[in-house]
């Protein structure tokens, strides 16, 4: 194999070396550098502050030369450079009054201690030359190069017109882009999502490429009878217009519209009149008003359910925004008295903090999610730059904690210290914004507290404003268009019981979190709140103050969720994680904040405690008094049911750990016949149909006629008709004999099986249980977004499902379970999925595959496999057939598959199996190859 590119070429390409590493490592080791750059900007030199502080203080020396070409470098990123003495930057004035019509286009990293090397290529000081853009960056050794580099950099650093940095220069330089016209384009405007208008405004819109698919979705979901659907997408991706979108689809020519924060619905009635403009009457039942015989009806849950005239009408469209609330009483009790054609509810993520199971409301339709890993992934939203970083100034051992939180006014009063104050500005201005000004968000802990960071910060001469729920919608209307208006001095908002959720303000830059995080799922709703595109940055800036309390770790397993597993792993990890993050997106962790989260990191509480502690939120804080199985899926950051097991073998033991067993449970012998039964009903059977588990289900229901129960499965859960076959066809009396071997008789369930378990209760115990397994098994196998091969990233890893499901087909576990497979989707695709290490499987099926280099690949067919028949002529003869072959290569079993692109044949040898040689038409990264071989070694 030839040397790997990433040693001396530099190019950004995914799982490969970049040029931030370069740069990272030249300021970890050396103590002399010098980098000349055309374009300086916030969103570069805010991921090496770390490191830029360690080089300086054992007293290395950084020169950087900047240049104003184009006006491109930020004012306020040179103005974060004079922060460090160890900096000595000089300011390149190109095309300004008095100096050289001449830009200055250079772009060089010079490392000048012991081995020195030189970089000189195409990347800039900015997010995307360091990190993101696919660069070509040459690494030069040799005496004689890095001499001429050197004198290179020497004449560009002492010509007229580069000038020392200075505050005075920098103003006037400011001045300079203030007055131009020339505005640096962020982000092609075919990527803007062209449903989110700018705030305020009315326009007539289309559907973005999302909202496509989640109304294909829709719709088919209504054709089979469906009546209740949810939509999981994150925050940006644009659900109230998908809704007004899916209900024009529908004709509905009646709707309500319900939430319970006042932005949401001024908001909602703007997008719905935007689609529907004047062909609808829209009316309000909220801020005093009450229009109940208009067409479209947007209400709060209050004033919806204080009105008969509303609860008796009958509507043809329902949309219940915020859906994680919908569990509350007041919610349940409204849909329950609503008379609807369709309802749809809308949300960022189904589970809720406090564990109300809410997909339960919709009979578990999740028609369409897209969560936030892909929706930046596909550029739908902004990348974000986090960094943590460590919060020294508040003890919080001393603030008292209570009923799973700190005293809320004890730790207001710890958070409101003036060096704290001093300490995020700091910060603020090392990090930065991309933007033409900061616009900013922070989050705080209570009312006083927002209040008292905008007092703080006005009295520093920033303009600054606290927004919190006690204000009028109207006002706080108001100052989100003056945040969001560039010529507006107002930089800053602090809140407080707002902007959680709903309110889209894509003009947000910054991001921070001043207190410290209580749950996962309000820190993702609040980061969302930065994450809508704009023209205007291609980056969110995030500073989350971490402490050293029990929560810390938190917001860390907050963006563990976030992690991009399936991504090519570059050389840079996050201390302590094993995260890769989102597409574009970078995770810093300054070192004290390491040193926090370690010492935190010893008090992680065992799997007994993490179960226990799930099931009685779920007890205590669900409606229902008996929580079953399938309502850990409420929560993402509920155990999962092997979980359960491993740690008290049921879930009855989990109830009877909890004190919540009933007698008939505490009186169960583990080994009796009603015990197995019902752990056998908590394990995923891997049944590539829905036969045994409706014949199960329906042998409990109906204990006399197991074949009407059968038939009465397919009318309790109508979506899972498409694999309907009648019970004598099904053939599933093999299945149900290996899974519960003497529980069952051949015909239904044996009397020892269900005399122990009440009978009203058995159907109930039984549904609870294999309705977790359902739930993902119908996401699996018929809830897949289908997409095209040209959506596949080239190196990233993949799930079978995934695969499938990008030749626009939804996964057969039945069909798609073969190495090599077929697909007709806009021209005929052969997809191999092949696995490195086949040692675990039975000697017949254990093949030779293996990376021969960068650009070939050797794989071996299966056993009855020749070059003459069938599919091995197909990918033999698949130029002249018009066939694309798709190589997908697993480490070894149980591993996702990595995609390595199109490929071709060169050569076979032997017949059954056929050796054949494959010719990449994309080279491997060598940081790839390391992680395939790697893990199949580790395997």
């Amino acid at each position: 194999m030839q040397e790997p590119l990433s040693k001396s070429v530099v190019g950004n390409l995914p799982g490969q070396r970049r040029m931030l590493d370069v740069v990272r490592d030249a300021l970890l080791s050396a103590n002399r550098v010098s980098i000349a750059v055309s374009f300086f900007r916030y969103s570069g030199f805010g991921l090496i502050c770390e490191e830029l502080e360690q080089f300086q203080a054992r007293g290395g020396t950084l020169r950087l030369l900047v240049s104003t070409y184009m006006c491109v470098t930020q004012p306020e990123a040179l103005k974060a450079v004079l922060e460090y003495p160890g900096v000595i930057s000089r300011l390149h004035l190109a095309h300004q009054q008095g100096c050289k019509d001449q830009g200055l286009h250079a772009k060089m990293y010079v490392i000048e201690d012991e081995p020195a090397e030189c970089w000189i290529g195409s990347s800039n000081f900015t997010k995307g030359g360091l990190s993101t853009n696919i660069e070509a960056n040459l690494r030069h050794v040799g005496q004689h190069e890095l001499l001429e580099a050197q004198g290179l950099f020497e004449y560009l650093w002492l010509r007229e017109d580069a000038f020392p940095l200075s505050h005075e220069l920098i103003d006037a330089y400011a001045q300079t882009v203030r007055q131009s016209l020339v505005q640096p384009a962020k982000i092609p405007a075919t990527h803007i999502d062209q449903s989110q208008p700018v705030y305020g405004s009315e326009r007539n819109v289309k559907p973005n490429q999302a909202q496509v698919e989640a109304l294909t979705r829709l719709n088919e979901l209504r054709e089979s009878g469906e009546r209740r659907a949810a939509v999981v997408a994150a925050p940006g991706v644009g659900k109230t217009f998908l809704a007004a979108f899916d209900a024009l689809a529908h004709g509905a020519r009646s709707l309500l519209f319900l939430s319970n924060r006042l932005e949401h619905l001024t908001q909602a009635e703007r997008t719905f009149n935007s689609v529907f403009g004047d062909t609808r009457i829209y009316g309000r039942a909220y801020g005093g008003r009450l229009d109940t015989n208009v067409d479209f009806v947007f209400a709060t849950i209050a004033s919806a359910s204080n009105s008969t005239k509303l609860t008796g009408r009958t509507f043809e469209y329902v949309v219940v925004d915020e859906f994680h609330h919908a569990s509350a009483p007041s919610y349940r009790a409204l849909l329950a008295q609503l008379d609807y054609d369709f309802l749809l509810g809308l949300t960022a993520t189904p589970e809720r903090q406090d564990g109300h199971d809410v997909l339960a409301l919709c009979d578990y339709n999740v028609a369409y999610e897209v969560r936030l890993v892909e929706a930046i992934n596909r550029g739908w939203l902004l990348p974000f730059h986090y960094f943590g970083i460590a919060d020294e100034s508040v003890d919080y051992g001393s603030i008292p904690w209570r009923s799973g939180g700190f005293d809320p006014e004890r730790l207001e009063n710890a958070l409101m210290v003036e060096n704290r104050v001093d300490e995020m500005l700091h910060h603020c201005r090392i990090r930065g914004f991309d933007g033409p000004k900061r616009i900013a968000v922070g989050f705080c802990a209570g009312v006083r507290h927002a209040q008292y960071m905008a007092d703080a910060l006005r009295r520093r001469g920033i303009e600054a404003r606290a927004v919190t729920g006690m204000d009028h919608v109207a006002e706080r209307e108001k100052i989100y268009k003056q945040l969001q208006d560039p010529s507006h001095p107002l930089e800053w908002l602090f809140v407080a019981d707002v902007l959680n959720e709903g309110v889209d303000l894509p003009a947000i830059n910054t991001v921070v979190f001043l207190r410290p995080t209580e749950s996962a799922t309000i820190f993702i709703q609040q980061l969302g709140r930065g994450l809508r595109l704009t023209p205007q940055s291609e980056v969110l800036t995030v500073l989350d103050f971490v402490g050293h309390h029990r929560s810390a770790w938190l917001a860390v397993d907050a963006l563990d969720a976030l992690s991009d597993r399936n991504a090519p792993r570059g050389p840079s990890t996050v201390p302590l994680l094993d995260i890769t993050p989102p597409k574009d997106c970078e995770i810093v962790l300054d070192a004290k904040t390491v040193e926090i989260l370690k010492k935190v990191q010893r008090y992680a509480p065992s799997r007994k405690d993490l179960c226990l502690t799930a099931y009685k939120r779920l007890h205590q804080e669900l409606d229902i008094s008996r929580p079953q199985l399938v309502d850990l899926l409420s929560d993402a950051n509920m155990p999962t049911p092997s979980d359960v097991r491993s740690a008290f073998g049921s879930w009855i033991g989990l109830r009877q750990a909890a004190e919540d067993a009933q007698a008939w449970e505490l009186s169960l012998d583990r080994d009796s016949a009603s015990y197995q039964l019902l752990l056998s009903a908590e394990k995923d059977w891997q049944a590539q149909r829905v036969y045994p588990y409706a014949a199960l289900w329906g042998m409990c229901a109906m204990p006399d006629d197991p074949d009407a129960g059968y038939e009465a499965f397919y009318q309790r859960f109508p979506r899972w008709r498409a694999e309907y076959k009648p019970y004598a066809e099904s053939k599933v009396a093999d299945t149900l004999k290996r899974k519960l071997g003497d529980l069952f008789d051949g015909v239904g369930l044996t009397k020892g099986a269900r005399q122990e378990i009440p009978a009203d209760l058995l159907r109930e115990e039984i549904e609870g249980r294999i309705q977790y397994t359902l739930e993902k098994d119908f996401r699996s196998r018929h809830g897949g977004i289908l997409r095209r091969p040209e959506a596949l990233d080239l190196h990233r890893g993949y799930s079978r499902q995934e695969i499938v499901n990008h030749f626009n087909s939804q996964y057969d576990p039945a069909r798609h379970n073969m190495g090599v497979m077929t697909f007709d989707c806009a021209g005929e695709h052969i997809v191999i999925i092949t696995k490195l290490d086949t040692s675990s499987a039975i000697a017949r099926h254990q093949y030779t595959n293996r990376i021969k280099d960068d650009s070939h690949f050797m794989w071996t067919s299966q056993n009855k496999q020749t070059r003459n028949s069938g599919t091995g002529r197909m990918i033999v003869e698949h130029r002249n057939l018009g066939i694309t072959l798709h190589l997908f290569v697993q480490p070894s079993s149980h591993s996702m598959a990595s995609y390595l692109g199109p490929v071709d044949f060169i050569s076979a040898e032997e017949d059954a199996p056929m050796r054949v040689t494959f010719q990449l038409r994309n080279r491997i990264p060598s940081m790839v190859i390391e992680q395939l071989q790697g893990e199949q070694r580790k395997d």
